[in-house]
C-alpha cells in the first residue's frame, strides 16, 4: 500500500505541474488514469521537476539528481511518447515538458504503433475535454489558444496586408517545410466509434522546426510545401475548417477540422463558446439579391452559425469564425467574406501567445 500511495501522490503532483502550463490539466479523476498510463514511475517523478521553458539535460540532472546515462534513457521514452519534446540551437539539445493540449494528447493520437490501450485513453481523454473544469481552462473568455484560418480562394480580390496571417497557405509558404500525420481529434473518435466520413490519415499538419520534432520522434511523416498546400486544398474540398496557432508568424500546426470530432470546434458545437476559437478578420454576409435559397451553405457549416430564415439563410454573427466554408461551396456566389469592422490582431508568436495565456490566468 506504501508504493501505491507514493505512486498517487506522484501524480498528483505531476497535474499540479502541468497545471501550471498556459493551458492546464484541471483536476479530474480522468486525468489522473490518463497520466498513469502514459507515464511510469520515472517519467512521472521527472515530469514533476521539470522545469519551465526549454532546458539542457544537465539543468534537468540538477533538479531531479538523476545520473545523466539514466536520465538520458528516461528522456528517450518520454520523446518517444511525447511527453517531452526537444530542439537542437547552437549544437545543444534542450528539452521542453509537453503540455496536455495542445500537447501529450494529441500526439497520444498521431501514434500508429499499437502499445498504448487507445480506446480507453479516448474514453477518459473524451469525457476529460467535456468536463466544466477542462471546458473552463481550455475555453475561458480572453485569448484563445487556436484561431482560424480563411480560405483564401473566397477573399475579396483587394485585402489588407496586415490580414495575410489569416490565410493559411501562407504560414505553409513562410515555413518552407512542414509534415503530415493523423488527425488526433477524428482517430480518437474512431475509438470510440463516433468518427465522421472525414479522413483521419495525412490530413493535419505541423510547420517548421515543429514538425522537425514529429518526423523525428514517427508521429508524422516529412512533408513538401507543394503536399502540405496539396492536403489543404484536399480539405476545402471536403469542407473541412482550418484551425492554427493563434499566432501571426511562426504556427506550429494546422488542422484541418469537422464540427462533430474536432477538439477545438466542440468549444462551440457542444458547449456554445462563441469565444472558443479566436475568429479571422473576415465574415460571411449574405448577397440576398444573388441567392437561390438552395440551403448549401447550412449543409456546409461544420459550426452551424448559418440557419434558413425564411426562404434566404441568416449569418449568426455572433458565433461565425470567418473560416470561408460557406462562400466557397456557395452556387451562386451569393455568400461573401467581407472585413469585420474590427480587426482581431493574434500575438505576434508563439512565445507571445504562450505569455499572454500565462498572464491571464495568473499563472506569472
Amino acid at each position: 500500500m506504501g508504493h501505491l500511495a507514493s505512486k498517487e501522490e506522484i501524480l498528483r503532483q505531476l497535474q499540479k505541474r502541468l497545471h501550471q502550463n498556459p493551458v492546464g490539466l484541471p483536476e479530474h479523476a480522468s486525468v489522473y488514469e490518463i497520466l498513469s498510463i502514459l507515464f511510469n514511475d520515472k517519467e512521472a517523478e521527472v515530469g514533476t521537476k521539470f522545469p519551465f521553458g526549454l532546458v539542457t539535460i544537465e539543468e534537468l540532472q540538477k533538479v531531479t539528481g538523476i545520473e545523466s546515462v539514466e536520465l538520458e534513457g528516461i528522456l528517450k521514452g518520454m520523446l518517444k511518447k511525447g511527453l517531452v519534446v526537444s530542439s537542437e540551437k547552437d549544437g545543444k539539445v534542450r528539452y521542453l515538458l509537453s503540455p496536455g493540449l495542445t500537447g501529450f494528447f494529441e500526439f497520444t493520437f498521431m501514434r500508429t504503433d499499437g502499445s498504448l490501450p487507445l480506446k480507453r485513453l479516448a474514453e477518459l481523454m473524451h469525457t476529460y475535454r467535456n468536463t466544466p473544469e477542462f471546458i473552463q481552462e481550455f475555453a475561458s473568455p480572453g485569448t484563445s489558444r487556436g484561431k482560424a484560418y480563411v480560405y483564401s480562394g473566397v477573399l475579396p480580390k483587394v485585402k489588407s496586408e496586415v490580414l495575410r496571417f489569416d490565410e493559411a497557405a501562407e504560414h505553409i509558404k513562410n515555413a518552407g517545410r512542414g509534415s503530415l500525420g493523423k488527425c488526433y481529434c477524428r482517430h480518437e473518435a474512431w475509438h470510440l466509434g463516433k468518427n465522421c466520413s472525414a479522413p483521419i490519415d495525412d490530413i493535419c499538419m505541423s510547420l517548421g522546426a515543429a514538425s522537425d520534432f514529429l518526423v523525428e520522434q514517427g508521429f508524422a511523416r516529412r512533408a513538401s510545401v507543394d503536399e502540405l498546400l496539396g492536403a489543404l486544398k484536399k480539405a476545402e474540398d471536403l469542407g473541412l475548417v482550418h484551425i492554427g496557432d493563434n499566432v501571426q508568424d511562426q504556427t506550429t500546426f494546422i488542422c484541418n477540422c469537422c464540427g462533430c470530432c474536432c477538439g477545438f470546434l466542440e468549444g462551440i458545437t457542444k458547449h456554445h463558446l462563441k469565444h472558443a476559437v479566436t475568429t479571422t478578420n473576415y465574415i460571411a454576409r449574405l448577397e440576398q439579391e444573388d441567392c437561390n435559397g438552395c440551403e448549401v451553405c447550412v449543409d456546409h457549416c461544420q459550426i452551424k452559425a448559418i440557419k434558413m430564415g425564411g426562404d434566404y439563410p441568416v449569418v449568426d454573427g455572433e458565433f461565425c469564425i470567418g473560416c470561408g466554408v460557406c462562400a466557397n461551396f456557395c452556387p451562386t456566389e451569393a455568400m461573401k467574406m467581407v472585413e469585420r469592422e474590427k480587426k482581431v490582431i493574434p500575438p505576434k508568436t508563439y512565445k507571445e501567445l504562450m505569455v499572454r495565456l500565462m498572464k491571464e490566468k495568473g499563472r506569472m
